[in-house]
């Protein structure tokens, strides 16, 4: 088994990948609760100290529950087979937890901003959008019909940070 990284660290990737104009004005936070199995937490992203994502993983527990039982009774399928398809159906509706948002920020870490741009994690997408090697005249072609809301709202954090026109 691989050695875990600090928070501390990782964070620190993942910002160095960050544009000029939102270094600083955007900001991955992590916290742990003392009183919980394994000190479980949260994972939350703040633009300008207003949290604008939240990743906790107690709230998600019963997120989850509630998905696997609809699944199990909608397909007919086992509780184990239906808590794979209720992970992708939340991460597309960007519904993570803790953990998820740290494999996710590692991932990330790892891909071409091609890769990001493409990925299948709305995180990773997310994140692409405030990257420095998307270049301005690229984030102005980006077509973002398809898109989802959160991606776009990223997309219009980092314009309006570059002082560019958000008119998607």
């Amino acid at each position: 088994m691989g050695k875990v990284m600090q928070w501390s660290k990782r964070k620190k990737k993942v910002e160095e990948f960050f544009s000029d104009a939102v270094s600083g004005r955007v900001e991955l936070r992590s916290t742990h609760y003392r009183g919980t199995h394994d000190e479980e937490g949260r994972g939350y992203i703040t633009f300008d100290k207003t949290e604008i994502w939240s990743m906790c993983t107690l709230s998600f527990y019963s997120i989850e529950y509630e998905r696997i039982d609809e699944i199990v009774n909608r397909l007919g399928i086992t509780p184990y087979e239906a808590q794979k398809i209720a992970h992708e159906e939340l991460a597309s509706e960007g519904k993570f937890n803790q953990y998820t948002y740290y494999d996710s920020l590692d991932g990330y870490c790892k891909n071409s901003i091609e890769a990001s741009l493409e990925s299948d994690n709305l995180l990773i997408r997310c994140l692409a959008m405030l990257d420095s090697r998307l270049g301005k005249r690229r984030l102005r072609n980006i077509d973002l019909s398809n898109e989802s809301p959160k991606v776009v709202q990223f997309y219009q954090i980092r314009c309006e940070s570059e002082g560019m026109s958000f008119n998607k």
